[in-house]
């Protein structure tokens, strides 16, 4: 129980992230436009893209608390460069250096996470240790955004950052006490790391479950990124002051927080599938309101709901994916997920900076709509192909 804790702290200490509420204000204060704002996450997102399985091998071959580990140091050193960055470039140099230490965690944590449980017959279930991490993250993310922009006005952009690298260094420091669990490990061999994550990808394409979840998450994942990406400049144009950004994000980050928190009560009621395929489908409301020009301060709401639901999702999301995977191959298997999830985002991402600057964040949020009811309409998950 004593590691379980640890997760906890491990969540609300990697989610102290002051510089949230100012991001994408703080590129624009650098003088980017939509369309470099965007290619500075895509370049970031074909970078994960390319390294994203060969981490995932390193976490399966040579342990996954070690590359947990690599990751939180490095994503330090990240926070770091951006409170140097100064422009384009800067900014995208850290951003790579940022989704390198993501890299080695995404996939990873949860399967850590997922193998500790399996071990521990005495700890909480999975979805139950995931919804209050969930929790701790949303409830932490609300007290660093709380004071985000407040930092950002008196401090200015970069300091946020440098202040953010404070809770990281702890994240990394806490990480070296993590147990150290029973787990396979292979040979070294290229030919056979080639072999291994051949044969994780054709289990993933037999499965009759994991493609159609797979889909679904690429493509939401995708949307919400996107739909993040504007949050700031709408609560500009609805007239909200800076310093009273990070106040917003606080407010309903702690709501989220409190509801991710029964997810596993939701999960276990009406089903994994279900819920999942029931919160995409509402996601579509607030986003044809914000997409037909809405706007005003109730329009921010509509943006957070989004947030809200994306955060009940993911906990529901990680149980159905990785009760189709076995533990030999689980961070392997979580790495070909956030492949997945990247691979939408460099597809999308460029194009919606693009339509942002030539027509208007509405008609980009209009295109996120729709994709979102196309999800909902036919890339629903069906509950018989599913393990449960």
């Amino acid at each position: 129980m004593q590691q379980v804790k640890k997760f906890y702290l491990a969540s609300f200490l990697k989610n102290q992230t002051y510089f949230v509420p100012i991001l994408i204000i703080f590129f624009q204060d650098l003088g980017l436009g939509y369309s470099q704002i965007f290619w500075i996450i895509t370049g970031g997102a074909i970078f994960s893209f390319l390294i994203e399985i060969p981490t995932g091998i390193l976490a399966d071959l040579y342990g996954k608390r070690k590359s947990i580990i690599l990751s939180k140091a490095t994503i330090t050193l990240a926070f770091i460069a951006f409170g140097f960055a100064g422009g384009f470039w800067t900014l995208l140099l850290a951003n790579l250096l940022y989704e390198l230490g993501k890299s080695f965690r995404s996939g990873t944590e949860t399967a850590y996470i997922y193998d500790y449980l399996e071990e521990d017959k005495q700890a909480p279930g999975y979805t139950e240790v995931k919804a209050k991490q969930k929790f701790y993250a949303r409830l932490s993310e609300s007290i660093a955004t709380a004071l985000g922009g407040f930092l950002a006005v008196y401090l200015g952009f970069n300091t946020v950052f440098f202040i953010a690298a404070i809770p990281a260094a702890f994240n990394f420091l806490q990480t070296l006490t993590w147990v150290k669990i029973k787990e396979y490990t292979g040979k070294k061999d290229i030919k056979e790391s080639y072999t291994f994550v051949k044969d994780t990808l054709l289990s993933i394409w037999q499965s009759k479950g994991l493609p159609g979840i797979i889909l679904n998450v690429l493509i939401f994942t995708s949307v919400f990124v996107a739909l993040a990406t504007f949050i700031q400049p709408y609560m500009k144009q609805a007239g909200l002051p800076l310093e009273y950004f990070g106040v917003v994000y606080s407010g309903f980050l702690v709501i989220a927080a409190f509801l991710t928190r029964f997810s596993s009560n939701l999960e276990q009621k009406f089903g994994g599938p279900k819920v999942m395929n029931t919160l995409t489908a509402l996601a579509v409301i607030p986003l044809f309101i914000l997409g037909f020009g809405y706007v005003s301060i109730i329009g921010v709401g509509l943006f957070f709901l989004v947030l809200l639901i994306e955060n009940l999702r993911s906990p529901i999301t990680n149980t159905l994916f990785h009760k189709q995977v076995r533990s030999v191959n689980r961070a392997t298997s979580g790495s070909v997920l956030s492949l997945f999830r990247t691979s939408g985002q460099i597809i999308l991402l460029p194009v919606m900076g693009y339509v942002a600057d030539a027509y208007s964040i509405y008609t980009a949020i209009f295109i996120l709509a729709c994709l979102i009811l196309l999800t909902a309409s036919i890339l629903f998950i069906r509950p018989k192909t599913v393990k449960t």
